[in-house]
């Protein structure tokens, strides 16, 4: 009689099953990608290019001092680690671990690539718009990251070793931003665009941290309830709670949100686990609400309703003003850009050429005149107006793909603990996914959300035996040969950059003008450093007018810096016509050279201007330089429809205010002049210029009165 084979033991059945090929030790190639890969998660969230941030006292490299040196970085490590791969797999085999969602990865950035051919501008949505870099390219980094973490994160060791490196650098990042609250930020960073003690650590932005942190806020809770041995769960705790702190100090609301839904998925991963509750974790959690408590009392004080916990909450149902109220318009404008072009979509990264176009005239009042969105604030509308409804489509059903495919990996009956980790990573997903309803997607915090779905694809893919081909030798060379030259031109772009911050902050005259042409030379793809010679120009221009034109020499070199920066910013128009911003760089360069050298130059400036308005409609800046060139052309009813219209768009405009008050004076209209500048002069109280001009008012208006029978 056969004997019964004996049944599994329940915790047997439920181990996750590791096949004899993921056994195998590494190969030297995979070895290259798995150290990569913990460079990535602990380099990328920490780079950044002021020294500063080390007690180190010295200028910053770029003048973008987080996202470009993020790119840079993320990069570097992604071509290392693919070329690394393809050299193994072309010279020696390898093993090639497949999943059926990565088809539908490689579709989703075949998409992106045809989207990016298709786009309205190629450049950028190759390359991305600057300060955001979430282009085609980002893309592919994305889907490698994806890649490479399917083939080497197999088994539930390496899959906690990467967790634990992601926590130690959140934890530092984390650290950091904790400080920034407290006051004790090292670094110098000029003006901030947000309130004062607000955590933004190495991201530059709140909001950006915030999304990050999800993160590694989870992952460090899924290892902390899954240590077995008690420093490291107690190390795993302490790392949560300092994640935990700096995502409130954050105040980003999208992020909170995000971290509750992930915070609440491995919570219950952890109860259909089973996993064991001691002292040490109701102590963490007890610290947790207790910190919580104190950040959300000594919030109470501030006077901002940002940095106020309970007033930031309360703003999350304040839907008709605020930050609440331009959300809203800006979706309007995106869905007005997708309506328009609903299947391939306008390109990836070219929502501020398009926001203009579409943006609502209520957003120029509720966000002011400088206000330009280069994000919609919502993944969904952010990618259907960016590489359309199809793409869209195609990005979340590769997200739900991969969440539904590892389900059963995550949540596991009964003694599971091993699961938690993998937990964590469903869980970031899931909380960042839900964060970028309401949030800004870059690449410093998006590239973590694919090396997550590779992580939590990689217990189930398919392993196949793929050998070298005979003739792998010379493809492997080509293929080494131009990851090499790309990482040069990853040098190239970031020290475009140093250039453009030269260029910008630390040089002057000629200098200046030769430091804005090498960022152009080196990185002729941004616009914003084509932008930056017209305007060098143009400052040599007024220098010299402001030294006097007391002979023909000194005229015609006034000339030849005016013909340099028109030329210029010609030249950028040209090559980048929906950008607003050079409409209005043009247009105040042809009003100046109207004032200082000949009233002739009017015409062009209203020419110009006038294109600029058909390109945003709701731009009170244009319309400024429209009502300058009609008051050259001594055309001042015009000139105070123009003004009018532009402090009708943004009532907080105060130039607007004193430029329809000097078109209503030269046409003598004394008291609509009085009343527009002392609008001018309630806003900004220190205006000298306004405040003669507004004696002068009243003094004709005095006069007028005393003579009138």
């Amino acid at each position: 009689m056969a004997k019964k084979k004996a049944a599994p033991s329940s915790n047997a059945a439920r181990k996750p099953q590791v096949s004899a090929a993921s056994r195998t030790p590494m190969t030297a190639p995979e070895k290259v990608v798995w150290v990569c890969l913990h460079a990535l998660v602990i380099l990328v969230p920490l780079a950044v290019s002021n020294p500063s941030v080390i007690g180190i006292n010295a200028a910053p490299f770029t003048y973008d001092q987080f996202d470009i040196v993020k790119v840079f970085v993320m990069r570097a490590i992604v071509l290392v680690a693919g070329a690394a791969w393809l050299w193994g797999l072309l010279t020696k085999g390898a093993r090639v671990r497949t999943v059926k969602v990565g088809w539908l990865v490689l579709v989703f950035l075949a998409w992106v690539a045809l989207t990016s051919v298709l786009s309205v501008h190629p450049p950028t949505a190759i390359f991305g718009k600057y300060r955001r870099f979430e282009g085609l390219l980002s893309f592919l980094t994305y889907g490698a990251t994806f890649f490479l973490a399917l083939q080497v994160v197999d088994r539930p060791s390496r899959i906690r070793s990467l967790a634990r490196s992601l926590v130690i650098g959140g934890a530092l990042v984390a650290g950091y931003g904790v400080a920034q609250r407290l006051g004790l930020d090292p670094a110098s960073w000029g003006t901030l665009p947000f309130e004062e003690r607000r955590a933004f650590s190495t991201f530059g932005n709140p909001d950006l941290l915030g999304g990050y942190l999800i993160f590694p806020l989870a992952i460090s809770l899924g290892l902390a309830l899954s240590e077995e041995k008690e420093w490291p769960r107690v190390t795993s705790w302490a790392a949560f709670l300092l994640i935990g702190v700096c995502l409130l100090v954050s105040y980003v609301r999208g992020a909170w949100i995000g971290g509750v839904v992930a915070l609440g998925a491995v919570a219950a991963a952890a109860v259909v686990a089973r996993a064991p509750f001691g002292a040490v974790d109701w102590g963490a959690v007890g610290l947790a609400g207790a910190a919580a408590v104190v950040e959300t009392v000594r919030s109470l004080s501030s006077s901002s309703e940002v940095t106020n916990v309970i007033a930031r909450i309360l703003s999350i149902f304040k839907f008709n003003e605020g930050s609440s109220l331009t959300r809203f318009q800006i979706w309007q404008a995106a869905l007005g850009a997708i309506k328009e072009r609903p299947i391939f979509g306008w390109g990836p990264d070219t929502f501020r050429l398009l926001f203009p176009k579409f943006k609502p005239r209520a957003y120029t009042k509720a966000a002011g005149y400088l206000s330009v969105a280069d994000n919609v604030h919502d993944y969904p509308l952010q990618l259907a107006s960016a590489i359309g409804i199809p793409g869209m489509l195609m990005f979340y059903g590769l997200i739900v793909w991969s969440l539904a495919t590892s389900f059963t990996q995550v949540f596991v009956r009964g003694k599971g603990t091993e699961r938690l980790v993998l937990a964590g990573f469903w869980a970031a997903v899931a909380g960042y996914v839900v964060h970028l309803f309401f949030g800004l997607s870059v690449t410093g915090s998006t590239i973590f959300l694919w090396l997550s779905l590779g992580v939590l694809l990689s217990p189930g893919a398919t392993v196949r035996e793929v050998k070298a081909p005979s003739w792998g030798v010379f493809p492997a060379v080509v293929a080494a040969a131009l990851a090499a030259v790309l990482f040069v031109g990853n040098i190239v772009y970031v020290r475009a950059d140093n250039y453009y911050l030269k260029a910008r902050i630390f040089s002057s005259g000629m200098q200046r003008v030769e430091n804005a042409k090498k960022a152009v030379e080196l990185n002729p793809y941004n616009d914003m450093y084509r932008s930056e010679v017209g305007l060098a120009w143009q400052d040599m221009f007024i220098g010299m007018l402001s030294q006097g034109i007391n002979d023909q020499q000194s005229r015609n070199q006034a000339l030849e810096y005016l013909g340099q920066a028109e030329q210029a910013l010609i030249d950028v128009i040209d090559y980048v016509p929906m950008e607003y911003d050079n409409y209005v760089f043009l247009a105040n360069l042809y009003n100046q050279a109207a004032y200082y050298v000949d009233p002739v130059f009017a015409k062009n400036a209203v020419e110009v201007a006038e294109r600029g308005k058909a390109i945003e409609p709701f731009g009170p800046a244009i319309r400024l330089q429209l009502a300058v060139g009609y008051m050259h052309q001594e055309d001042y009813e015009k000139a105070i429809a123009e003004a009018k219209s532009a402090v009708d768009m943004d009532p907080a405009y105060t130039d607007g205010w004193v430029m329809l008050g000097d078109a209503n004076r030269l046409a003598g209209h004394w008291e609509a002049a009085r009343d527009a500048y002392k609008t001018a002069l309630a806003q900004a109280p220190g205006r000298t210029d306004v405040q003669q001009s507004l004696a002068a008012v009243e003094a004709s208006l005095t006069a007028e009165s005393t003579t009138t029978p």
